[in-house]
């Protein structure tokens, strides 16, 4: 029994809820609580809030039957809720009427879920023989949808990052509610209504961006505080605020037709904050919340991960097995048991929706002893499925190369590159001199040290869920939108035109400009800084003020296609997408004064070459110089890109420049 004011709860049973919160259409949900005696109940009664899944809402009340009177003196009641089909849900409260007609009602609520699609167990996941791939044999679940091939050209595209919550509502938004998430639109930490299939109906304003790659944020169903996906409770089911298993295939689908490869954000380091560890009131081996009465908590799913000696407890301090931000509980990764069943849980998402790849969330908070298994396996299921060229990168958030090279073993398609944004945001504090997106462009950042997979494949970005915006840091320095929209244009082309994988954030194309910002006062020596500020809507959403944090009211309509900086996104993407030069060819430098750098893109194969001239700083230049001996005759030069001003002329055998103030040039030169 679980006791809580006057009821209680039969909620150790795997047949009734609340211990079990996902049932199959076909299944009762059964119901099972008490009133003690003393409060004098006549009967009992659930109150329940109905939510179909495809737009039907219903609040009402249900009488229970009568089970009889415990010997711990309480009266116990039993109700079986209507029927409900698959994608649906309640959220219901339990009560009574006492004996004076009074009604009673608990304050605490449930949520169930209808889900025929979703497995609860790892054991309803059939492994079968594929077949074989470098003479190991591989297993994993049968295909549910006809298979894509995976892109071969990862570096030519443009990359997207996407926090499902917040990048779309659909036009039809009848699912908002039914989450376990906290929904509540006008709190910065709580849900706010984006849906899969808001993506999806989005997907012509991303492919006119000139996007080709789709990053989506985790679809696990998440504890209350995980709007963003990243405190996740089930992880073989999507959450019900978001979509179903279905619209993620229409999303894969969709996408494919229009040549955008999708990669999911999948998490094998923890699952949302569940246990009770002896330090907080648990046994010695650590018990589940749910289990010791908290109110708030549910058992995770799959069923096999109801074992607290999975996780490692807080006595572990080190970055790989410490509980993540002191409270998300961290897999014992080293041990096969988990192995097996986290790496059996990906192959389950890559069969079930034919994405395209994963990035691997908080991977150097997970050992090698997993990486290595993991991605090799992974890649072999994939490959007999058809995707030889699987993408799988990971968030490896080390300052430096070094560390980050440490997990070459693991032979990921590529990290992402924080050493060297850090490098080129650390650069930005004057706002006038932008030499290291320079350097970046001309690959002088590249590390002495190899990485697995080259540095170039690694995915290079400026700004992300997890950072400050680049328009603010420079809207910051600068004060003036139109002074930092000349450099944020000129950092994006050194971005999309550099010779790593490029990727960029929702709500930069709309110069979003939020940034980190704290729980409390920054001066305290315990404050906490706080991301859902950089998380901001990209639909309108004017019932979140966004007061917590440095944020702007954004100054713009939704989505918009004629903003300057979407324009200049989707040209540059074009252009490196077009001109596979951009990727593969050699960058030589063939001038160079105190503020103005000519790079010429070249390749001996190819008949022409990209000439690029950058003015590092404030002041206009005008200036004159010839190429190199050795590189040719410049005959004919097309001017492709312009980020800032007029520029460029060519005379017989020299080259004559005009560079406003941070402007970015790129001709093709023949």
């Amino acid at each position: 029994m679980h006791y809580f004011d006057e009821y209680c709860e039969v909620h150790l049973d795997p047949d009734i809820a609340p211990y079990n919160w996902v049932f199959r259409s076909q299944e009762k949900i059964s119901i099972t609580f008490g009133v003690h005696v003393s409060k004098h109940p006549d009967f009992g009664q659930v109150v329940y809030e109905l939510n179909d899944g495809k737009g039907y809402c219903d609040i009402d009340r249900i009488t229970t039957q009568t089970e009889g009177i415990i010997e711990n003196g309480f009266k116990m009641f039993s109700v079986i809720l209507p029927p409900i089909g698959n994608g649906g849900g309640y959220q219901y409260r339990v009560g009574y009427i006492d004996i004076d007609g009074v009604e009673h009602i608990s304050e605490i609520s449930h949520f169930l879920f209808v889900c025929d699609e979703a497995p609860r167990s790892m054991r309803e996941i059939p492994s079968v023989f594929l077949g074989m791939v470098n003479n190991h044999h591989v297993y994993g679940p049968k295909p549910s949808v006809p298979m894509t091939s995976s892109p071969k050209n990862w570096n030519s595209r443009l990359f997207y990052s996407i926090m499902i919550d917040r990048f779309a509502r659909s036009k039809h938004p009848i699912r908002s509610r039914l989450s376990l998430v906290n929904y509540d639109l006008s709190c910065p930490h709580s849900s706010h209504g984006g849906t899969i299939a808001g993506v999806t109906e989005h997907l012509d304003y991303l492919k006119s961006l000139g996007i080709r790659v789709i990053i989506l944020s985790p679809v696990y169903v998440n504890a209350p505080d995980g709007y963003h996906g990243y405190h996740p409770i089930h992880l073989l089911m999507i959450d019900p605020r978001l979509g179903t298993i279905h619209s993620l295939r229409q999303l894969v689908k969709k996408a494919h037709e229009l040549d955008i490869a999708i990669v999911l954000d999948v998490i094998v380091n923890h699952i949302a904050d569940s246990i009770n560890w002896p330090e907080y009131g648990g046994p010695p081996q650590g018990e589940f919340k749910y289990i010791q009465g908290d109110e708030s908590a549910v058992m995770p799913f799959p069923i096999e991960a109801r074992n607290t000696l999975l996780f490692h407890g807080p006595e572990y301090t080190d970055m790989v097995n410490q509980r993540l931000f002191g409270f998300l509980e961290d897999w014992r990764t080293e041990t096969p048991y988990v192995r097996e069943l986290l790496i059996q849980h990906l192959k389950y998402w890559i069969g079930e929706t034919d994405i395209d790849g994963f990035r691997y969330d908080s991977a150097r908070h997970v050992g090698l002893d997993f990486w290595e298994p993991c991605v090799e396996e992974i890649s072999r299921y994939a490959s007999v499925l058809g995707k030889k060229e699987f993408l799988q990168i990971a968030e490896h958030a080390g300052s430096t190369h070094e560390e980050v090279i440490e997990y070459n073993s693991a032979k990921f398609s590529g990290l992402i590159d924080y050493p060297t944004y850090y490098r080129v945001k650390h650069s930005l504090g004057d706002a006038n001199w932008l030499s290291s997106l320079v350097d970046y462009f001309c690959g002088f950042l590249e590390p002495s040290h190899s990485y697995y997979a080259g540095w170039q494949n690694n995915i290079m970005f400026l700004d992300n869920q997890d950072t400050s915006r680049v328009f603010h840091e420079f809207l910051h320095r600068t004060h003036n939108r139109d002074q930092a929209r000349i450099r944020v244009h000129f950092a994006l082309a050194c971005l999309i035109l550099g010779p790593q994988t490029p990727s960029i954030y929702q709500g930069t194309e709309q110069e979003f400009d939020g940034a980190l910002g704290w729980h409390e006062d920054e001066n305290k020596p315990d404050s906490m800084g706080h991301d859902c500020y950089v998380r901001e809507d990209m639909f309108d959403n004017p019932a979140c003020t966004w007061k917590f944090g440095p944020i702007n009211r954004k100054t713009f309509q939704p989505y918009n296609k004629n903003h300057p900086t979407f324009i200049l996104i989707h040209k540059l993407a074009e252009t490196r997408w077009q001109y596979k030069l951009i990727k593969n060819g050699r960058r030589t430098l063939l001038y160079e004064n105190h503020k103005i750098r000519c790079v010429l893109i070249h390749d001996p194969a190819e008949k022409y070459s990209f000439l690029v001239a950058m003015n590092m700083g404030k002041d206009i230049f005008d200036f004159c110089f010839k190429p190199p001996h050795g590189y040719g005759d410049f005959t004919q030069l097309k001017i492709l890109v312009v980020t800032s001003g007029e520029a460029t002329k060519l005379s017989t055998g020299e080259i004559h420049l005009q560079l406003p103030a941070f402007a970015f040039v790129l001709a093709q030169v023949f």
